[in-house]
């Protein structure tokens, strides 16, 4: 038997992943947004404080949603997060079930500092600064971040 040397026990290729991690726990986390969304769709702007039957489940599944990727410790989109309110657990609708305004705080009016005001009917409010950079993409939106499992880590030059 021939020893490897430890130059060469570090220059091992990685291999790709072969499947998703905890491909049935994000299967669920998908189906239930996805049911959550449309019991939440199915809202009628006529009830007051949408407190009819498609609101309760609505916020249930997201809510169970949440717990359940808390404790698979799976990290959420954050357009997904965006869509749910915090504290109730509303999916937020436009019109429906939050409010959405754009403010702008700064004394000189400046169009970069303008802020989307997103408030629930719960009253809390979720802010976005929109007028700082057009051209900002998320982390997990950017091309340079995503994983192409065709180039390993020795690939690169």
């Amino acid at each position: 038997m021939v020893k490897q040397s430890k130059k060469q026990k570090k220059t091992r290729v990685q291999k790709a992943p072969v499947g998703i991690p905890k491909k049935e726990h994000q299967q669920r986390i998908t189906y239930m947004f996805k049911v959550g969304s449309l019991m939440a769709a199915k809202l009628k702007p006529q009830v007051e404080n949408n407190l009819g039957t498609f609101d309760v489940l609505s916020r249930s599944y997201l809510r169970n949603m949440e717990l359940l990727s808390k404790k698979a410790v799976l990290k959420l989109h954050p357009n997904v997060k965006r869509t749910i309110c915090k504290e109730c657990h509303r999916f937020l609708l436009p019109g429906l079930t939050c409010k959405l305004r754009l403010k702008n705080y700064s004394k000189a009016k400046k169009d970069e500092c303008d802020i989307l005001e997103v408030s629930c009917t719960c009253g809390s409010v979720k802010r976005y600064p929109i007028g700082r950079d057009e051209g900002y993409k998320l982390f997990s939106e950017r091309a340079d971040v995503l994983f192409d499992p065709g180039t390993g880590p020795s690939d690169k030059p």
